[in-house]
């Protein structure tokens, strides 16, 4: 399993780089088609659940909203939540009345998958998109890797007290205090190297890179755990497939997306 988690790692990370580099629409289109697969696999897990949402609205809202918060825009984000709650509600009310038996269930998925997804995927939008976007995203998410590697080898070796028993066996205390200590250091490592490259005053600083790299790697643990829950009532061990020895799309992303909203506020923060 190690090896294979090596082999995807060694073969996606240039390609990933290299995207994120070009940033624009090919960076969009990498954000939006993981967000696409995102939902399938989120309507996969709710089927092993037995619960039935409106497959249909779900991918076009993610869009929107990850667009929406993208451009910062209350005359389209607002809109389309309006539009997401008035649909599901009227789909999920047409299926009762036609016979289903989980009205509740479903209306809640459909409103809650898209909104997770689309909201949280669109600040790796927005991040990109900052001042030194570039730069930033490219501190930030490598330092949610080097935060969960940190973690494994550290609980690996030294874990002895559980984190969560139940949603997720194998993380430990003693992990999330090695990815509190190596993920914040790498973050302010690459900064150090970028800063040779943003123009003078940028706000991308080691300082800044090991404040925000302690955040992120404090905070990104809660979408494993909330992506875990939801695996362990659909009785799933993956969400998917896709990526060998990774599992699906939200097994890989479940963290970088709780990273961007907090490495895109910390940068608005201090941005004034």
């Amino acid at each position: 399993m190690l090896r294979q988690r090596l082999i995807t790692a060694i073969i996606l990370a240039p390609i990933l780089t290299y995207l994120i580099h070009a940033g624009g629409w090919w960076y969009g289109a990498l954000v939006l088609a993981l967000l696409s697969i995102g939902i399938w696999e989120f309507i996969r897990l709710a089927h092993g659940s037995g619960v039935m949402p409106a497959r249909w609205l779900m991918l076009p809202a993610v869009w929107a909203l990850a667009c929406g918060v993208l451009w910062q825009s209350g005359y389209w984000l607002g809109p389309v939540i309006v539009a997401l709650l008035v649909a599901a509600t009227a789909w999920h009310a047409w299926q009762y009345e036609h016979g289903a038996m989980d009205p509740l269930q479903g209306w809640a998925v459909t409103i809650a998958a898209p909104l997770y997804l689309g909201v949280l995927g669109g600040y790796l939008l927005a991040l990109r998109d900052l001042p030194d976007g570039l730069w930033w995203t490219l501190t930030i998410l490598p330092t949610v890797w080097a935060a969960d590697g940190g973690a494994y080898m550290v609980g690996r070796l030294l874990g002895k007290h559980k984190l969560s028993v139940r949603l997720s066996p194998s993380k430990t205390w003693e992990g999330l205090v090695g990815g509190l200590v190596l993920g914040p250091l790498f973050g302010a490592l690459l900064a150090a190297m970028w800063e040779f490259k943003v123009a003078s005053g940028s706000l991308l600083t080691w300082q800044h890179a090991l404040q925000v790299g302690f955040l992120v790697a404090l905070v990104s643990p809660v979408g494993d755990l909330g992506i875990s829950m939801l695996k362990r009532q659909a009785v799933l061990k993956d969400t998917g497939s896709l990526f060998m020895g990774h599992g699906g799309v939200l097994d890989r992303i479940d963290s970088w997306l709780v990273a961007g909203v907090v490495g895109y506020l910390y940068v608005i923060a201090i941005g004034g």
